[in-house]
């Protein structure tokens, strides 16, 4: 009796045990969890390293799901195509983007979501697509690759530009400048004096000109009293000159007055002068060539023909 009654203990426990081992590994693979999730497609067009099934898919942080399924898109094998596993709670909106986050630089790797925007229209699924596809942005590392790339396509072209100019026709144009530089230096350290003084004359041509501006408000103010000065002597010579004009017309005035009344009698006085002078000079005549003309007179002329 003890014996059957020791089995009959033994398989109790042992059903017990398979009961809860049972038990555990359906809580570990399926879980008691009453969450409901939604299936979102994800297409990444980047390596996925470090990505794995049952990854963490976390929105601004906060773990909402997990990744069901990684593949290679058939239609496109530069992609890869995620199926995420999201509680249906969760807003996943139109401007929801899906990107590649590591946890350092060894560490795991998750899928992180964030909304661009505060629009609350529910992402939905297209006519012909499964799932409803969430969009995706690069990630930091993807980023940081691309810009490295750029640097070095950069770095590249300009170490080709560099080796351009500085090719042997360009070396020696170079070697020529420096000569000439070295010369240029030579040239000024034997004329330092000279530049010196060149320096000195132009500071103190500076300062005179500094001195002429001001002053030139001065003689700018003596230069405007002058020329009112010449202005008001042109109005007085102006007036004087009418004065003149004035008086020339007055004595002109005279002048024909004068000619017209006095030069007249004076003409006929020299006429009758005239006249006298040539008679007294036939008397004189008459008088050398016959003295007796005083007492007898002058002879009657002789009679003509017929007379």
């Amino acid at each position: 009796m003890e014996s059957k009654a020791n089995y009959t203990i033994v398989g109790l426990v042992i059903v017990i045990l398979t009961a809860a081992l049972i038990s555990v590994s359906l809580w570990l693979s399926v879980g008691f969890d009453k969450k409901q999730y939604v299936i979102y497609a994800v297409y990444m067009s980047e390596a996925v390293s470090g990505l794995n099934d049952d990854s963490a898919v976390k929105f601004n942080g906060v773990q909402v799901g997990r990744v069901k399924q990684i593949q290679l898109d058939r239609t496109n094998p530069q992609r890869v195509r995620l199926l995420l596993a999201i509680e249906s709670k969760i807003p996943i909106t139109t401007s929801t983007r899906a990107t590649l986050i590591s946890q350092g630089i060894t560490g795991n790797t998750y899928v992180g979501l964030i909304a661009n925007s505060s629009d609350l229209r529910p992402l939905v699924k297209g006519p012909h697509d499964k799932y409803p596809i969430i969009p995706t942005s690069p990630s930091i590392f993807n980023q940081l690759d691309k810009v490295l790339k750029d640097v070095s396509v950069n770095v590249n072209d300009v170490s080709k530009e560099v080796k351009k100019i500085f090719d042997d026709e360009n070396a020696k144009n170079i070697a020529k400048t420096l000569h000439n530089l070295s010369v240029l230096s030579d040239v000024v350290a034997r004329n330092k004096s000279n530049i010196d003084a060149s320096f000195k004359d132009a500071h103190l041509l500076l300062k005179n000109v500094a001195k002429a501006s001001r002053d030139l408000p001065g003689i700018t103010k003596e230069l405007h009293v002058s020329i009112k000065k010449i202005n008001r002597m042109a109005t007085q010579m102006a007036d004087a000159a009418g004065k003149v004009s004035n008086t020339m017309d007055s004595g002109k005035l005279t002048i024909d007055k004068i000619s017209q009344q006095t030069i007249p009698p004076i003409v006929n006085l020299v006429n009758q002068l005239n006249s006298i002078a040539a008679n007294i000079e036939i008397i004189s005549q008459q008088m050398r060539q016959n003295p007796s003309v005083i007492i007898r007179g002058v002879s009657p002329p002789k009679p003509g023909p017929g007379e």
